[in-house]
């Protein structure tokens, strides 16, 4: 079996990799990850683990089963381009959901807070906000919307309620997996409604796909409790960005938390991009460059699920996290 890496892989990787896959499967890091480079060793693999291919590299690798992910994010794929190849399967990986779940917890907590708000007058030699009436949030006790019960929603909501004995609520594409000891209440995105009405905080951890884009809008919005805290660990996309944007500016109360957004840099020797709207000037928004993957030491624990796949496959076993081509998630 033969696995192309079309993405760029470290040498410790490398060797991890090497260490944990039977030595019958021949693996291949190419250096040069330009088209026509990965188009030379496309015709006898069987497996690709990568994010981005063309209709030239799919007709070229005859023998090309299976497309594995590095990552949980599917949106840079193009699936109707993939559904002309029904024998080919493709799964990601959420083996950095507890790094996300972990960031998503602290958005919360410095949201709500106030810690960065504090922190900037601090930082000018400003003791005002000790006095001013600008209070944090309680999370003991409060209730928690998970929109997005998938990897990393179930890890922040365990976090939350063990940690603060919340409450959870919750929204999930398929409801009965989940037990009923873990939540409150779980329904479908038809129940979204209720459950941004009767929670205090909310999370957003859901994919792009045509039916979550856009998802939350001014109406969406309106719904939620004057003091809400909301944090967005899923994509920017999801929430429309002026209506996200005109919502805290006029909140006196909410609290909110982004690390995905909706313009990205386009060079990273050159990291500088403004977002359409001026969210660098709302006191109460805590902001991460879609930053919540980078912890010390992830390489490794992040190539699990990649790795338990090729497993499975070499053994002629169902790889995991397969992706619904047709839902794009």
């Amino acid at each position: 079996m033969k696995i192309l890496f079309c993405h760029r892989v470290s040498p410790v990787l490398r060797e991890h990799y090497r260490s944990s896959l039977p030595e019958k499967i021949e693996l291949i890091f190419p250096d040069d990850l330009s088209d026509p480079s990965l188009l030379r060793n496309s015709p006898e693999i069987d497996i690709a683990v990568g994010y981005k291919f063309s209709k030239e590299f799919l007709d070229s690798a005859k023998k090309l089963r299976h497309i594995q992910v590095p990552w949980t994010g599917a949106e840079t794929l193009d699936f109707e381009l993939l559904k002309q190849y029904p024998k080919i399967t493709v799964s990601n990986s959420h083996s950095n959901s507890l790094a996300i779940a972990e960031h998503a917890v602290a958005l919360f907590l410095s949201a709500a807070k106030k810690i960065v708000y504090r922190d900037a007058a601090m930082r000018n030699n400003d003791w005002s906000t000790r006095y001013n009436d600008v209070t944090s949030h309680w999370l003991a006790g409060k209730t928690l919307g998970v929109i997005g019960y998938g990897a990393i929603g179930s890890k922040v909501a365990r976090m939350m309620k063990r940690g603060f004995e919340m409450q959870v609520y919750g929204i999930k594409r398929n409801p009965t997996s989940v037990l009923p000891e873990d939540v409150a209440f779980m329904g479908t995105l038809e129940d979204i409604d209720y459950v941004l009405t009767n929670s205090d905080y909310i999370l957003i951890a859901l994919p792009l796909t045509p039916e979550t884009k856009g998802l939350i809008q001014e109406r969406e919005l309106t719904l939620l409790k004057p003091n809400v805290v909301l944090v967005n660990i899923g994509r920017g996309e999801v929430i429309n960005e002026q209506h996200l944007y005109e919502f805290i500016k006029k909140s006196k109360l909410a609290a909110v938390g982004l690390d995905v957004w909706y313009n990205y840099p386009k060079d990273r020797k050159k990291p500088t991009v403004q977002q359409n709207y001026l969210f660098e000037e709302l006191p109460y928004l805590v902001m991460s460059p879609h930053s919540a993957f980078k912890v010390e030491s992830r390489e490794i624990p992040f190539a699990e699920d990649i790795i338990s796949n090729l497993n499975a496959i070499y053994n002629q076993e169902e790889p995991q996290n397969q992706i619904n081509l047709t839902n794009e998630y």
